[in-house]
């Protein structure tokens, strides 16, 4: 562990990780993007089964999300980060006003 540790005390590491971080963060909400952004992959019907269904209307299958506010580009990314934060900063204000106790407590 101490290798660690001194690892992640030069702030020259520390800098160097924190860029990697950003760069993997912008990738990966550009691959968010892009995604949204690709067209649909097409159901085709199998070989076997077109010959027995002539007859049918084809069967377009029109991809949806449930909800609206799904359809918005790094949705998913966005939520997780805002709940990762409220978890975050409420585990805080838990740990502050429960958990802690003052000086003294165990003494009176």
């Amino acid at each position: 562990m101490w290798f660690l540790e001194r690892w992640l005390e030069n702030p020259k590491t520390v800098k160097k990780l924190v860029y990697a971080l950003y760069a993997s963060l912008i990738i990966i909400c550009l691959l968010g993007f892009a995604i949204h952004l690709a067209p649909p992959a097409e159901h085709a019907a199998p070989a076997e089964h077109a010959e027995q269904d002539e007859h049918a209307a084809p069967a377009e299958h029109e991809e949806h999300a449930p909800f609206a506010f799904e359809q918005i580009p790094i949705f998913s990314a966005i939520f997780g980060f805002i709940v990762c934060a409220l978890l975050g900063l409420g585990a805080k204000a838990y740990g502050h006003n429960v958990v802690m106790k003052e000086e003294d407590y165990y003494d009176r």
